[in-house]
């Protein structure tokens, strides 16, 4: 089965909130729709007013964390499944899309109903490698996606990593860290979505499909996300011909949890670096012969749009799909006759 879906909020939506989003996308004729935690504001507040409860009690807020004191007065988390104390601390996370755990569910169950596969894109400004308060935060953005993920039946979190370290053998071991820590803390044999590390589109960020596979190999709730416009960016125009698409998703196969996960939009570079995302009939990266590939694939696959006209390029992307499986069997009609 292919799946076409969209990177966000569809345009033409006029409300912005989960339940929403999913039955715009499948009002448009799309069953994948990745939401993007983006606009999120979480703060760190006194508990005593919700003592007693459990977070997923909480109306007006989504709570990603609590923290209780030890025996010294040390706060450390103890997660969302215990019932909050007097004396904890809790981080509240408040967001345009949804107002408490009830509205996750809630569209947890719509997408079920409708068959909108639903994933998540963590903040797309990460920096996990190179410590400091940005990798602490990307961190933290990456735990609360997959926190949240988990409440509104998210399949895959997707993120990218951020910048190299200086010794590229460093950023894999660093990076071979923190995703490990991850894997331990939110396993997906749990509930938790798999953690699809993205294909990087410059030569400066972490995620070559070297890096991504040796990830893969190693943690197994890694999933290595297949960004054609990153990959044909970062090779300088590879994806031209049907071999070219056909190898990379041969390799990306191997280590895709059910469907092969992808993102596809036209896309301008230079000397091995993204510049701009543009509408996927822009530039040199041609879905048409991806989709002469797609017709012959058993796998199943789902393709996010993630071009500027998102929707309506979703939608192109399956006409254009079902003109070549058309073309397809009318060959096979003919050499029949």
């Amino acid at each position: 089965m292919i799946k076409f879906g969209v990177a966000g909020i569809p345009l033409t939506s006029k409300d912005r909130t989960y339940t929403d989003s999913i039955e715009d996308t499948a009002n448009l004729g799309l069953n994948s729709l990745e939401v993007q935690l983006l606009r999120v504001n979480v703060s760190e507040n006194p508990a005593i007013e919700y003592a007693g409860m459990y977070p997923r009690d909480i109306e007006d807020s989504i709570i990603v964390d609590v923290l209780r004191p030890d025996d010294s007065g040390n706060y450390k988390s103890i997660g969302t499944d215990s019932e909050i104390e007097e004396d904890d601390i809790i981080q509240e996370l408040f967001w345009n899309m949804a107002q408490n755990y009830d509205d996750l569910n809630e569209g947890k169950q719509i997408a079920r109903e409708l068959d909108v596969d639903i994933s998540m894109h963590a903040p797309y400004y990460m920096d996990l490698l190179n410590g400091g308060e940005m990798a602490e935060k990307s961190y933290n953005h990456l735990k609360w996606s997959l926190i949240i993920g988990k409440a509104m039946g998210a399949k895959r979190i997707i993120t990218h990593t951020g910048f190299y370290c200086k010794r590229k053998n460093t950023s894999a071991k660093k990076a071979m860290e923190i995703y490990s820590e991850l894997a331990k803390e939110f396993p997906h044999e749990k509930g938790y979505p798999y953690i699809g590390v993205e294909t990087s589109g410059k030569t400066d960020i972490f995620g070559t499909q070297k890096d991504l596979f040796t990830l893969a190999e190693n943690i197994p709730d890694v999933e290595p996300i297949l960004n054609f416009s990153h990959i044909h960016s970062l090779n300088n125009g590879s994806l031209i011909e049907t071999k070219d698409f056909e190898n990379v998703i041969s390799a990306f196969t191997k280590y895709a949890k059910g469907d092969l996960y992808t993102e596809f939009a036209g896309v301008d570079y230079e000397n091995g670096n993204e510049t701009k995302i543009t509408a996927i009939k822009h530039g040199d990266l041609k879905f048409e012969t991806l989709a002469e590939v797609l017709v012959n694939m058993e796998k199943d696959i789902t393709i996010i749009s993630m071009s500027p006209l998102l929707e309506h390029d979703a939608q192109y992307m399956e006409l254009i799909y079902w003109r070549a499986m058309a073309k397809k069997y009318q060959k096979k009609l003919a050499k029949k006759a």
